[in-house]
Order: structure tokens, then C-alpha cells, then sequence
């Protein structure tokens, strides 16, 4: 009897140390993105801000992230049919909500339109965008207001994979307005060529003022529970940053 008891001891020791690792492992959320710099995007240091505020939300509650990258609606996609658990990170449209929670806000974007300053651009009310040549990206929604424009085709809009592309367009003329969050526009702006810099420009009233979510699949066994853990980390974030941490 002594001998078993020996024998006992030490693997009793092995699995508590077995099981104490995994309590302390963290457990991983996988989330899919775009390529949105400077706030989000693949090639950006830590995957960018917003990416890195993600992380961090998540590792309050004893979380990792992986992140994967697809083009905007493949991003979508994959995420609402349950393979990642969330996407990161969108503007509220109500018809996501059959696909996805929304987070609380993780981010603020201020959406402008460009334009090759050989246009005498001016606006006041959404309306008089009517009758424009508008580029866009693929998988964008632009805000109640622009996106009823365009479903309603009061505004010819074109799309593409990035916002390069759409920099490209204005400079050659071939668009005359693009909608783009002013820092992300200006971001991909200042990586152009001097003479494609000196051509184009925004207007400076802003046509939206928006925060950027991240969207839980309701696909994912897991999307509600996470939500919350989400939710309740970024609370403990918004602490941190109050206090200067």
C-alpha cells in the first residue's frame, strides 16, 4: 500500500500542474480584418491601433488574438459563417445585425469626401451629391444617409479592393468624389507621389461622424459569450487609459 501511495503522490502533482497551466493559457479569439491603415491593416506595425487596442481589451480578460487579413467582404464573410469568431472593425448597419452583435465602440472615424481640386466641390446637405461620379470600396457602407443615395442610384458609384485605387481614379478623373475616413484617405494620400499629393484634396465638413465596432458572429457557438467578455474588458481598458496606464 505504501509503494502505491508513493506512486500516487507525484502524478496528483503532475496533474495539478497540468491543470493549473491550462487555467492560465490564455484561450484565443480569432478574428478576421481588412487592411484599413493607419487604424488597421497587415503590414502595420502591431497590425495598428485599433488592432492593438483589440489585443489588449481581450488580454485583460485573459485572452489572445490571432488576426487574419482578407479583402473587406471576404473578411465578412468568413466571419459570419461562424469560422472566426468576430471582424474587425465596422461602422453599425442595421442589416449586419442578422449576422453579428455589435461590440461597444473601439474606435472614432471622421468620413470626408475627396476630390481632384480641378473640381469646384461643395456640399451642404447629402442631396447634392446627387448626379456625381462616386468611387467607393468593395464592402463599404457609407452611413445611413449616402448608402440610401446609392441603393437608390441618385449616385453612380464604382468599387474597388483598396483606397489607393480610388486616389489613383480621382487623380485621372475617371471619379470625381470618394468617401474615405479622413486619416485613412490621408494616410494612403501621403504614400502617393508628390504630383498625385498636389492634386487631390477633401472638403473639410465632414459627412459622418463615426464609431467602428467589432462584429461577434451569431454563426460562432461562441459570439454572445465573447460579446460580453469584450464588452466587459473594455470597460477595464477605458479605466486604464483615464488613469494614464
Amino acid at each position: 500500500m505504501l509503494k502505491k501511495s508513493l506512486l500516487v503522490i507525484p502524478l496528483l502533482q503532475c496533474l495539478f500542474v497540468l491543470s493549473a497551466y491550462a487555467e492560465s493559457t490564455p484561450q484565443t479569439v480569432k478574428i478576421t480584418a481588412g487592411d484599413w491603415p493607419p487604424f488597421i491593416g497587415q503590414n502595420l506595425e502591431g497590425y495598428g491601433v485599433v488592432a492593438q487596442t483589440i489585443e489588449q481589451v481581450f488580454a485583460l480578460q485573459g485572452y489572445e488574438v490571432t488576426f487574419a487579413f482578407y479583402p473587406w467582404a471576404r473578411a465578412y464573410e468568413k466571419a459570419q459563417s461562424g469560422e472566426y469568431d468576430a471582424t474587425a472593425v465596422w461602422m453599425f448597419d442595421e442589416e449586419r445585425t442578422e449576422h453579428f452583435y455589435y461590440s461597444k465602440p473601439v474606435s472614432q472615424e471622421q468620413f470626408v469626401f475627396f476630390h481632384h481640386k480641378d473640381l469646384a466641390f461643395d456640399w451642404s446637405k447629402i442631396d447634392d451629391l446627387k448626379g456625381y461620379k462616386m468611387g467607393g470600396g468593395l464592402g463599404y457602407s457609407y452611413g445611413e444617409a449616402l448608402d440610401a443615395l446609392i441603393d437608390a442610384k441618385e449616385v453612380s458609384i464604382s468599387r474597388v479592393n483598396n483606397p489607393s485605387q480610388n486616389l489613383l481614379r480621382l487623380n485621372h478623373k475617371r471619379i470625381q468624389v470618394y468617401p474615405e475616413e479622413r486619416q485613412i484617405g490621408m494616410y494612403h494620400l501621403s504614400q502617393q507621389p508628390e504630383e498625385i499629393r498636389n492634386n487631390i484634396t477633401y472638403h473639410p465638413k465632414p459627412f459622418l461622424n463615426n464609431d467602428g465596432f467589432v462584429m461577434f458572429s451569431k454563426q460562432n457557438p461562441r459570439g454572445k459569450e465573447l460579446l460580453e467578455i469584450f464588452n466587459q474588458g473594455l470597460i477595464k481598458w477605458h479605466q486604464q487609459q483615464s488613469k494614464g496606464h
